[in-house]
């Protein structure tokens, strides 16, 4: 494992505001998954599924908020990403199998999980295959099935272009992972402003501290290459397997009305299909709207 000691400090449950970043747990089928926890390790677990391209590094802001709620966030790397190996052919219905195993290794019955972005889809499939493990599902500005008719208004022109034609043409998918692989490693420019064009998250994002986390966050994503976030791409795209409408669980939304990286569409689509669901829209709210509203959305999940 030597190549997984990145030189977090270790586990001390005594010491709460030390960020546990870098933990990692063999699966059944012998692959690496990485995770990292933030708040409080006695706390309500409540699992943290990040955006793309994206990685465990994500809500590393949450931790002070969690430990004052009393939340315990254990947020893993999807397949690909940061510190998981990555799983050839993965589907969306193999991800509550992961899930589970981190849940059994750290001794946790049930839990609560949210998924931000490009983690929404795997909120969704959990709340679908694993709704005897969930006390509650949340889905922040989560992306949608990209081929409902209306889902992609609103969005940004890029974005919604993007969205519009990755299934259609593969190679779309192929060039859009390696540059964001290249600019991750440095050899095109990042600057996060330019991902977010809602106003809201251009002002968030006048912090230098947040868009360096940004940075860091996207380094990390791509720690092993570009085939996870390729593959989330075709995940995303691909007609997905399972129904919306066969959900039993509860499923909080957050959506930003002024959104252009995900359609608030999106969001009123998953209202429309998920029986036992609540979407709440912010106006004048954009993509980062966990960051705004992350006390009152962490209490929905816990209380």
């Amino acid at each position: 494992t030597s190549k997984y000691a990145l030189g977090s400090r270790c586990y001390n449950p005594h010491m709460k505001n030390i960020y546990r970043e870098n933990n990692i747990v063999k699966l059944h089928d012998g692959r690496i998954l990485g995770y990292a926890e933030y708040g409080n390790p006695d706390g309500k677990p409540l699992f943290f599924f990040h955006g793309w391209p994206s990685s465990r590094l994500q809500i590393r802001f949450l931790n002070s908020i969690a430990q004052r709620l009393n939340i315990r966030i254990i947020a893993p790397d999807r397949p690909g990403f940061g510190l998981s190996d990555y799983k050839y052919n993965r589907t969306l219905l193999d991800w509550p199998d992961d899930v589970i195993q981190v849940a059994d290794h750290l001794r946790i019955n049930k839990f609560a999980v949210i998924g931000q972005s490009g983690g929404g889809p795997y909120a969704a499939v959990c709340a679908y295959k694993i709704p005897h493990r969930l006390t509650k599902v949340g889905i922040t500005v989560g992306l949608g099935p990209t081929d409902i008719d209306g889902v992609l208004q609103g969005m940004g022109f890029f974005n919604s272009l993007s969205w519009k034609y990755y299934h259609k043409f593969p190679i779309l998918m192929e060039l859009a992972s390696s540059f964001l692989f290249l600019q991750a490693k440095k050899l095109f420019p990042f600057k996060p402003s330019f991902s977010f064009r809602a106003k809201s998250d251009q002002k968030l994002l006048s912090s230098s501290k947040l868009q360096q986390e940004f940075i860091r966050n996207r380094t990390e994503a791509f720690r092993q290459g570009k085939k996870g976030c390729f593959r989330d791409l075709k995940i995303y795209t691909d007609e997905w397997d399972f129904k919306l409408s066969n959900i039993k669980a509860k499923v909080f939304l957050w959506y930003g009305e002024d959104d252009k990286n995900v359609s608030v569409n999106m969001g009123k689509y998953y209202a429309s299909q998920i029986p036992n669901s609540k979407l709440v829209i912010y106006p004048n709210e954009g993509h980062l709207l966990l960051n705004t509203h992350s006390e009152k959305i962490l209490k929905t999940l816990i209380d």
